[in-house]
C-alpha cells in the first residue's frame, strides 16, 4: 500500500504541471486583451494613457514574454506559496480565494451531504421494489427533475418563495442580512443558514435522478448475484441480505464518485451563485476568466487540480476499505 501511494504521488507530479500548463496556455492564447480593455476605459476618464504604462502592467503579470517563460516564472512563484496580486483590483489571491472559499465550502458540503442522504437510500429502495408503483413513479419524478434547467428553477424559487406578488419565506440573495451585525452567534447562523436554503434546493434537485439512478442500477446487479441467493437461503433477514451483503457490494462504483467531491467544494457553480449573488469562488472564477486576471484564474486551477488528482488517489484507496479482495499494490 504505501509503495503505491508513493508511487501515484510521484504520478500526480507531471499531471499537476500539464493540468496548469495547459491552463495557462489557454488563458495567454484566449482572444482579447484585458490590458487594453482597461486602457481604453480608464482614458476616457483621465486622458490618453501613455503606452509605457500599458507595458509595465503587461510586464508585471509576465505578458511581454513567451508562454512557457511566463509559466516557469508563475511555476516558481506557486513553489513558493506566491500566488501573486489580483490583476483586476491589486488584492493578494489569497486573500481574495479566502474570502470566497469557505462560503462555496459549506455550500458544496450542505449539498453533498443532502444529495447522498436522499439518493442512495433511495435507490437501494427502488432497487429492492424493481417495478413497483413507487418504483416507476420514482423515476418518472426524478427525470422530471432532472430535465429542469437549474437557473430557470431558481428563477421560479425567487419568484414565488422570495418575496413579490408571492410567498416571502426567503431573502432574495446574499449569504447574510444588513440587520445582523450586532447579533449573536445563533442569530446570525440561522440568518445565513436561511439565505442558503433556495441555493441548496437549486443545487440538489438535479443530483437526485443521477446518484439514485447509478446506486439503483448497482444494487440490481448486485443482487442477482449467486452470494445474495446464497445468503438468502440460510436464513438471513432481508434487512441484512440488502445491506450488509449487497450495498457493501455496491460500493464500489459509488466510491469512483468519490474523486469528483473534493474538487467539487471549491468549484461552486457560476449559474447560482451569479443568480442568488453568493459572493463564491464560482463567481470570482468566472470573473477572473473574464477580466482576464492571470493570478487569480492559476490559483483556482492549481487547487481545483490538485485536489481532483487528491480525489483520484481516496477513491482508489477506499476501493481496498470497501473490498478486501481489491489489492492496490497487484499482489494476490
Amino acid at each position: 500500500m504505501k509503495k503505491y501511494i508513493i508511487k501515484r504521488l510521484l504520478l500526480m507530479l507531471p499531471t499537476f504541471f500539464g493540468i496548469t500548463l495547459v491552463t495557462y496556455g489557454m488563458v495567454r492564447l484566449a482572444p482579447g486583451d484585458y490590458t487594453q480593455l482597461k486602457a481604453g476605459m480608464d482614458s476616457l476618464k483621465q486622458g490618453a494613457l501613455s503606452q509605457e504604462i500599458i507595458d509595465q502592467e503587461r510586464a508585471l503579470y509576465g505578458l511581454d514574454k513567451p508562454i512557457i517563460i511566463g509559466y516557469a516564472e508563475w511555476l516558481w512563484k506557486f513553489v513558493r506559496l506566491d500566488f501573486g496580486d489580483s490583476r483586476k483590483d491589486g488584492k493578494p489571491v489569497l486573500s481574495r480565494i479566502g474570502e470566497t472559499l469557505p462560503v462555496t465550502i459549506t455550500l458544496s458540503v450542505i449539498t453533498i451531504v443532502v444529495i447522498y442522504i436522499i439518493s442512495v437510500p433511495m435507490g437501494i429502495l427502488t432497487a429492492v421494489r424493481k417495478d413497483s408503483l413507487f418504483d416507476r413513479g420514482t423515476s418518472l419524478l426524478l427525470f422530471i427533475l432532472y430535465s429542469l434547467p437549474s437557473f430557470w428553477v431558481a428563477l421560479l424559487l425567487l419568484t414565488y418563495l422570495a418575496g413579490g406578488e408571492y410567498l416571502d419565506l426567503f431573502p432574495l440573495g446574499g449569504i447574510t442580512s444588513d440587520w445582523t451585525g450586532n447579533e449573536g452567534f445563533f442569530t446570525k447562523a440561522a440568518d445565513f443558514m436561511r439565505h442558503l436554503v433556495l441555493p441548496v434546493i437549486t443545487l440538489t434537485y438535479g443530483g437526485f435522478a443521477f446518484l439514485s439512478r447509478y446506486t439503483r442500477a448497482n444494487m440490481l446487479e448486485v443482487i442477482n448475484q449467486q452470494y445474495i441467493t446464497t445468503a438468502r437461503s440460510k436464513g438471513l433477514s432481508e434487512k441484512r441480505v440488502v445491506l450488509v451483503h449487497a450495498f457493501r457490494n455496491s460500493m464500489v462504483p459509488l466510491v469512483t464518485l468519490m474523486a469528483s467531491l473534493l474538487p467539487a467544494l471549491i468549484g461552486g457553480s457560476v449559474i447560482v451563485e451569479s443568480i442568488f449573488s453568493i459572493p463564491g469562488i464560482g463567481r470570482l472564477g468566472f470573473e477572473a476568466v473574464l477580466s482576464r486576471d492571470i493570478p487569480v484564474i492559476m490559483a483556482i486551477a492549481s487547487i481545483s487540480a490538485f485536489l481532483t488528482l487528491a480525489g483520484i488517489l481516496l477513491a482508489d484507496i477506499m476501493y481496498a476499505v470497501v473490498d478486501p479482495r481489491i489489492r492496490l499494490d497487484g499482489k494476490a
